[in-house]
């Protein structure tokens, strides 16, 4: 009996004293590794009844888990204009697995994105501005974490 009392209380006492992340949610750490991504989308003009530009990217990126995105690279449709282009960004990711990334494209120039990870594998975001266009971003995307580990002599 008393062996089954200390048992309890031990059980006990390690469920209390879990680790304090286990409850804090979404951090930069859960943004990490590197990623494939594609977004698609439209440039409106303010007021105006037309499409400025249909948009579309592939790339990748690769996330510190601290906060920047690294090696970022792109290609870009822009109205049926191809551009290959690199870029960097700083992120905060907030408990609730929203944020925002501020990034420097090396053709189109700044852009501010929210995020939101689904899970530690996927992201969803919309740019939100780009200061240095004509229109305003109607741009959404998904980005899916790679697999460095996928054997190719698996392939049947």
């Amino acid at each position: 009996m008393f062996q089954t009392t200390l048992r309890t209380l031990a059980l006990a006492a390690s469920l209390l004293t879990a680790p304090a992340w286990a409850d804090e949610g979404f951090t930069n750490r859960d943004f990490k590794g590197d990623y494939a991504f594609h977004l698609n989308g439209v440039l409106t003009q303010s007021g105006a009844p037309v499409v400025t530009a249909y948009d579309a990217a592939v790339g990748r990126l690769t996330a510190d888990g601290a906060g920047a995105i690294t090696k970022g690279a792109r290609s870009v449709s822009a109205n049926g204009a191809i551009f290959e282009e690199t870029f960097t960004c700083t992120y905060n990711i907030r408990a609730d697995g929203t944020g925002k990334a501020n990034c420097n494209f090396s053709v189109f120039g700044p852009a501010t994105l929210d995020i939101v990870l689904r899970d530690n594998d996927e992201f969803y975001f919309n740019v939100t501005s780009m200061p240095n266009t004509t229109g305003k971003p109607v741009l959404q995307g998904i980005g899916k974490r790679q697999s460095p580990g996928l054997d190719r002599d698996d392939r049947g």
